[in-house]
This record gives C-alpha cells, sequence and structure tokens, in this order.
C-alpha cells in the first residue's frame, strides 16, 4: 500500500508519535474555523512538511490529496444546488415541474466553505497516517487509556485491509489472465465470483491468523515492541507557534469566503 510504504521510510518516522497526533489534532481543530484562507494555509503548510520535511514526493502528496476529492465534490454539489424559495433570488436557476432549482450565493457560500474544510482537515490526516506508523499509534493511544478492545480492533483492521487488497489483487490477475474482463458480461459474472471468493478466504484467512494467535500464547491482548521516543522541546513549541499563527491569520483575514461573495453584489 502506497501509505504504508512512506509511513515506515520517511525522515519524520522518528518523532515522538504524540507530538504528531498534537499537531494534527489541534490543526484539525483550528481548522474547523470558517475562514477560506485559514484553510488554505492549512493545506499548504501540511503539504510543505510532508514534502521538505517528511521526504515524500509532491506527485504522491497530490495523487493521495485527489483521492477524497470525489466524495468531496458530491457534497459540495449537493449543498450548492438546491430548491430555490418563490422569489428569491439565484445566480442560476431553473424549473422542473413546479419546483425551481438553482445555486444562491448562500449555497455557493456554504459549499465553498465545505470544501476548503474537507480538504483542509483531510490534508491534517494524511500528515499523520504518512509520518506515524500504526504501531506507534496505537502506543499514544494506549497510554491515553484507550479501552484495549478498540486498539486491538483497530490493530486486526488494519491488518486484513492488506490482507483482503493482496486476496483481491491475486484473484483479479488470476481471471483477468482468462480473460475473464473481456465483455461487459463477462466481467459482471467475473466480479460476482471475486466477491464471493474473497469474502470466502478472508474468513478462512482470518481463522487461521486466530489459530496462530493462541498457539503463541494469545490471552485477549496483542503484545508488540514498541520504540522509546523522547519528547522535544523544539517540536513542542514549533506546535504552539503554528497554531497561534493559525489562529492570527484566521482573526487578520475576518472575512474569508464570505467576503468574497458579498462582494460580488
Amino acid at each position: 500500500m502506497l501509505i504504508d510504504n512512506y509511513t515506515y521510510s520517511n525522515k519524520l518516522k522518528d518523532v515522538h508519535p504524540a507530538e504528531k497526533l498534537l499537531f494534527t489534532l489541534a490543526t484539525m481543530a483550528v481548522g474547523f474555523i470558517p475562514n477560506v484562507y485559514l484553510n488554505l494555509a492549512i493545506v499548504f503548510m501540511m503539504g510543505t512538511i510532508l514534502v521538505f520535511k517528511a521526504g515524500i514526493p509532491v506527485r504522491v502528496c497530490l495523487k493521495i490529496l485527489a483521492l477524497p476529492l470525489s466524495f468531496v465534490l458530491t457534497g459540495v454539489l449537493t449543498l450548492m444546488i438546491n430548491i430555490v424559495p418563490a422569489g428569491s433570488r439565484a445566480l442560476i436557476k431553473f424549473s422542473l415541474f413546479d419546483i425551481t432549482i438553482g445555486i444562491t450565493r448562500e449555497s455557493m457560500k456554504i459549499s465553498g466553505m465545505l470544501f476548503f474544510r474537507s480538504m483542509a482537515l483531510v490534508s491534517c490526516l494524511y500528515f499523520l497516517a504518512l509520518t506515524t506508523p500504526m504501531i506507534d499509534l496505537v502506543m499514544v493511544l494506549k497510554s491515553l487509556k484507550v479501552p484495549a478492545l478498540l486498539l486491538e480492533l483497530m490493530e486486526l483492521m488494519y491488518r486484513f485491509l492488506f490482507v483482503l487488497m493482496e486476496n483481491s489483487e491475486r484473484i483479479y490477475i488470476s481471471q483477468s489472465s482468462r480473460l475473464g474482463y473481456i465483455t461487459s458480461k463477462a466481467a459482471l459474472n467475473s466480479l460476482g465470483r471475486l466477491i464471493s471468493s474473497l469474502f470466502l478466504k478472508s474468513y478462512r484467512d482470518s481463522e487461521r491468523l486466530y489459530t496462530a494467535l493462541e498457539a503463541r500464547g494469545y490471552d485477549g491482548e496483542l503484545k508488540v515492541l514498541t520504540k522509546n521516543f523522547s519528547p522535544s522541546l523544539r517540536n513542542i513549541l514549533f506546535i504552539v507557534s503554528a497554531e497561534i499563527l493559525l489562529l492570527l491569520l484566521a482573526w487578520l483575514s475576518g472575512g474569508g469566503i464570505k467576503w468574497t461573495i458579498t462582494s460580488w453584489r
């Protein structure tokens, strides 16, 4: 998996995971402030850190940032296009039977805020995902007294994501070599067989994994080796400074997208 490869090879992997988690959560909290300039600054800041500090290639950052665009744009369009009350002004509108549907200034403002805020929060999550291995993140959550059951479910689900992807890739290659996707009808049939085979194979793999865990003394808790991290005062000062600067930017640019929409009038 692309993200997992960089998680274990980036230049920030040895930074204390608690500091990276704090930076991510604090920036996400600031990112909820309705200010488009603030959201753009968060995306730029996270991208700069990933490229120049973590050593993640620019093309990789752009590639993974484009992944959630379809979901975000779907939500944005849903909010942008809505029913326009009679007598209300709209930038674009059309009638369908007795209903007027269109785009208003208010809907553009809300959808614009949603888009930029979503991309800012996604960039924060990608920073954490690309720089912090799952084992280190679980270690921090365990120190925060997160229930052990939730942590074990996280680890097992994370593991089975890769098992599921590997099995599906093998089945797909096998089907493709037998011309299983040469026509639309054959593709649908092959897809159905892939899903059913994937379910059965994944179920058998889960049973084998549980048997292997019990053979190694599994008592309800997954025990893994963790690194010894030392906190960095410089990193803490950077986090505090970055959040203060973001809050200052939000205050100084107070209008954000609201000012932009108003200026069109």
